[in-house]
């Protein structure tokens, strides 16, 4: 049944053109012929840096399941994620909209049960929808779980009726705390058990997949794949709290330390191949199946002296992957140059789908770049990103050319001149007119940004997370308690 919600006048304007827009277009027509909705399937690998892919120009073997996907279809090697946090990155992810518009931006807020997600867009269109997580941002109490039929936690329970440390040495002795949770073979096999009993509808499938996130505790085979060698005692255990991994480690610890990510790269891309492989089995439906992958965030190995991620927005955080593939739609082996946005895969995904995008995004279909005939260039589009959880004020704007960034109040505010310095280790000076103007431009789009989020009245709500939630985030250092990091160590 369709969803009717109470939208202001400039909302209804706007649906009713995007409406009469999408007549224009007419229906999808399926690989055969046909005019069958594809199934999507929308994996999000939490905390993978782009650069780290060998598709993406990675010198190791880290991702041949991903890198087919990619020979197969169209990679954009510049796409922007909303914030280097896995919280507002899904949100975003979900509603196509920046993190100053959706609102879900710090600890204990909750998405707001008005907005209308990519899965209830679907589901409202006729799809079966069900998704599968890993991490503990994703759970039902922020909100992201809006239009999922189905949606499962693929998380291991912390035992019942402990809490604090007693919770966290239960924990690790039955399964490793929270860090070390290995969640890809769980989530497969719950995905495998919901596909036999999925009907014969379109389907949009979600997947997050949570292992390479820190802690670095892969398999010791994919360890060996990429530093046999090594003799040293550094693991990937208690990364944030762990004084031996800092800036001044020695180059071959850290070596060590980027092959032990790289390690669970591999690992995850092998639940990518197996998970492609069952829906290929269950469904038979791969000729018309959208497959897209990305990521919420990168993360940082000491790039500008930090680890983990939640405390920059320089690249190594927000640059991600992404990956679409639709054999017979999208071209096999494209390259798209432009630079684009984590906000732009919502309606993507819908365009590709048929139907009609909420009048509320800020996202764009990148449709028009990738199809096999008829693809063309788009207009370029700055990408915001946005740190605002624990009283940060953190934005920034990127273009192809430039990085502006805006650090807060009483701190110091610059820009990048990428062309020259993509490693952004030069900044420029703010009383530089290209950087005054650029940081011109970013108040602008926050100015927009905040205007849309007014004219929506879509405010977030606040969020009521129970025990087994919490304890897990403290055992992260995600919030405060026993166990947290402290603030000047707390990437997330």
């Amino acid at each position: 049944m369709q969803r009717v919600r109470a939208l202001p006048a400039a909302v209804r304007v706007l649906a009713f053109l995007q409406t009469l827009f999408a007549l224009a277009a007419g229906p999808v027509v399926a690989a055969d012929g046909g005019t069958a909705a594809p199934d999507i399937l929308l994996i999000s690998i939490d905390s993978l840096r782009a650069d780290h892919l060998g598709c993406y120009g990675y010198g190791q073997p880290t991702s041949p399941a991903i890198d087919r996907v990619a020979a197969g279809g169209v990679r954009f090697p510049t796409t922007i994620s909303s914030s280097s946090w896995t919280l507002p990155a899904h949100a975003a992810l979900f509603t196509g909209l920046y993190d100053s518009t959706h609102g879900l931006v710090d600890n204990g807020l909750r998405l707001s049960d008005d907005h209308v997600t990519l899965a209830e867009a679907l589901l409202d269109a006729g799809y079966q929808t069900a998704g599968f997580y890993g991490g503990p941002y994703l759970h039902p109490t922020f909100g992201l779980a809006q239009g999922f039929v189905k949606y499962q936690s693929c998380m291991t329970k912390v035992p019942a009726g402990l809490s604090g440390a007693a919770a966290r040495a239960a924990s690790r002795a039955e399964r490793g705390a929270a860090h070390e949770d290995v969640t890809g073979p769980r989530t497969l096999e719950e995905v495998t058990r919901w596909l036999g009993v999925a009907d014969k509808r379109p389907l949009f499938l979600f997947v997050h997949l949570w292992d390479v996130h820190y802690d670095y505790v892969a398999p010791d085979r994919y360890v060996r794949m990429f530093d046999p060698d090594y003799q040293g005692s550094l693991d990937g255990r208690n990364l944030i709290s762990n004084a031996a991994v800092s800036p001044a480690m020695p180059a071959r610890d850290l070596r060590h330390l980027l092959a032990l990510y790289d390690a669970e790269i591999r690992f995850t891309d092998d639940t990518v191949d197996r998970l492609l492989r069952v829906l290929e089995k269950k469904r038979g439906r791969m000729g018309n199946t959208l497959v897209v992958i990305t990521s919420d965030h990168g993360e940082e190995f000491f790039e500008h002296g930090g680890k983990g991620h939640q405390r920059t927005l320089f690249d190594e955080v927000v640059r991600v992957p992404l990956i679409l593939s639709w054999p017979g739609h999208f071209a096999i082996g494209r390259t798209v140059p432009d630079q684009v946005r984590l906000i732009d895969v919502m309606p993507t995904v819908l365009a590709a789908a048929g139907v009609t995008s909420p009048p509320r995004m800020q996202g764009r279909d990148l449709g028009p770049m990738a199809r096999a005939t008829g693809a063309k260039r788009l207009p370029p589009e700055p990408a915001m990103s946005e740190l605002l959880v624990d009283g940060r004020g953190m934005r920034s704007l990127r273009t192809p050319e430039f990085k502006f960034i805006e650090q807060g109040p009483g701190l110091d505010s610059g820009g990048f001149d990428l062309r020259n310095d993509p490693g952004e280790k030069h900044p420029l000076p703010p009383s530089l007119p290209s950087v005054r103007n650029g940081l011109q431009h970013l108040a602008q789009v926050l100015e927009a940004a905040r205007f849309f989020r007014e004219l929506l009245a879509l405010a977030p709500r606040g969020a009521q997370p129970d025990e087994e939630t919490l304890e897990r985030l403290r055992s992260l250092g995600y919030i405060g308690g026993s166990g947290a990091a402290d603030d000047d160590d707390k990437p997330h």
